[in-house]
């Protein structure tokens, strides 16, 4: 009898980013717990077309790869499951290139309708981080059945109340004396920046903004000295993710009024940290932050004046600061690191625990429901062609919609 032959459960994982951004973003010690939470997997390997050469990192093996070669060497690597961390290519890439009985888990992080493709209703699980991203994927065609809420984490270790006395002395020495309003995220078009600069002009002198992220500074720039608030306004490209507590801690409030957002961890992040969150009435930030409180909503977020009423309120209103702070403790505790890991990691034991026979007959069957829709327009059209009427004309032009909506 032939001995038998067993080997760690492998994960394959498909990142949204190369392994050297998020290196670069100083996340890269945190990497094998992210992608291998309560160390559920015995080796993890990155597969990914924005990988340039094969190598061992943080306890990762690392491979290139792209469409044309995706499924042959996911397949060699011989996983028990493949996860794509974003609802668009990286969900694209592993449902279309599937592995023959290997369960695939999709997590969604965006809830704007471009960052969700259809490709998320071919996986077998999809993680959203937020009821808003599920809703989104559920209108991509994604079963309810197979969405599991898991919100994004953080480590309560790093990211708690720093005392004014642990904050360091040139980070106050940047600014000048007054109130000082911390945005941390994209200078994008998501994030309202436009309207707290607007915000700003109605506000005191002693007021200003400190903007940290990446983005198109010059916009806001100039949209700051148009506003004359440019003396009141600070553009920081980044901040070490490990300095983050203090200038939480340090700011009088946290203002990030999103238009969209998939999750927003940043407003967790200022929360755990002490700091007072004033942000838009929306969700998903209705789901875990409660007006008056854990934080300041503000309904009319695109009005200047309702969103500068709300920012003195949250900067001057001794009582509120009181509420928000002691609400925040229970506003953060559902995101505690070592819980939302647990909820991974169960996901996991969940996938290899489907039965891979019904995995693969699920595969077949929509791929032959595809290719019977695909048959029938084709009788369709020559139908149509033959009986004159449809032209060639209005069949390239249903041909060009067709394709426009990525279907």
């Amino acid at each position: 009898m032939r001995p038998v032959v067993t080997h760690p459960n492998r994960l394959v994982v498909v990142p949204s980013d190369s392994i050297a951004s998020i290196e670069a973003g100083g996340w890269g010690a945190n990497l094998k717990c992210y992608f291998n939470p309560a160390g559920v997997f015995g080796e993890v390997h990155v597969v990914s077309p924005l990988e340039p050469a094969e190598c061992e990192r943080w306890g990762l093996s690392i491979h290139p790869s792209d469409d044309a070669r995706f499924a042959r060497d996911a397949r060699r690597l011989r996983p028990d499951v493949i996860r794509a961390y974003g609802g668009y290519w990286p969900s694209d890439l592993v449902c279309h290139h599937r592995v023959r009985g290997v369960p695939i888990v999709v997590s969604v992080h965006d809830r704007r309708p471009e960052m969700i493709h259809e490709s998320v209703a071919y996986a077998d699980l999809v993680i959203c981080v937020s009821q808003a991203c599920a809703r989104g994927v559920v209108a991509r065609g994604c079963a309810p059945s197979r969405i599991r809420v898991i919100p994004n984490r953080i480590d309560r270790r790093l990211f708690r109340p720093i005392e004014a006395a642990e904050i360091p002395r040139a980070l106050a020495s940047r600014f000048p004396p007054g109130r000082h309003i911390l945005h941390v995220g994209r200078k994008s078009p998501e994030k309202n920046l436009d309207t707290l600069l607007r915000a700003l002009a109605l506000l005191p002198a002693d007021y200003s903004v400190i903007a940290v992220g990446p983005g198109d500074a010059e916009v806001y720039a100039r949209l700051a000295r148009d506003l004359k608030v440019e003396r009141r306004y600070f553009a920081i490209e980044a901040v070490p993710n490990d300095e983050l507590p203090a200038w939480y801690s340090w700011c009088d409030c946290m203002c990030v009024p999103s238009r969209s957002e998939g999750f927003g961890i940043v407003f967790i992040e200022a929360v755990a940290c002490g700091a007072v969150v004033v942000t838009s009435a929306v969700a998903p930030m209705t789901e875990y932050l409660t007006h008056d409180r854990s934080a300041v909503l503000v309904a009319a977020y695109e009005d200047p004046a309702s969103l500068a009423a709300a920012l003195r309120s949250a900067c001057e209103d001794t009582a509120l600061r009181a509420r928000v702070g002691a609400g925040a403790i229970e506003a953060v505790a559902p995101f505690d690191s070592e819980k939302v890991e647990r909820m991974e990691a169960d996901l996991y034991r969940e996938a290899m625990g489907l039965r891979r026979p019904d995995l693969a007959r699920r595969h077949e069957i929509r791929r032959w429901l595809a290719r019977l829709a695909l048959d029938r327009l084709r009788v369709r059209v020559a139908r149509g062609v033959a009986t004159g009427r449809l032209s060639a004309g209005r069949v390239k032009r249903g041909l060009d919609r067709f394709f426009r909506k990525g279907r």
